[in-house]
């Protein structure tokens, strides 16, 4: 497996900055078996606060999706 660390982002200037902090692990498709992934979120701040518990119990259905391919297409630039 590939592994990259990232921070995911969503701001609204003079209102919140959302951070995600995450580890993708990635590992190519070959002839004998297909590409495999997994996202892991690591913490979850909220303008400098931690609310990577609150993240889990409401927001990680809504985020999940834009987080996975944010790191797909980062993967490499990390």
């Amino acid at each position: 497996y590939m592994i990259t660390t990232g921070i995911y982002e969503i701001t609204q200037p003079f209102a919140y900055e959302l951070e995600i902090y995450y580890d993708y692990y990635w590992q190519d498709a070959t002839h004998d078996a297909p590409a495999e992934d997994e996202l892991e979120v690591i913490k979850v701040l909220l303008n400098g606060l931690d609310i990577t518990t609150f993240y889990y119990d409401f927001l990680e259905t809504e985020i999940s999706t834009q987080l996975h391919e944010y790191a797909q297409e980062n993967k490499l630039t990390n």
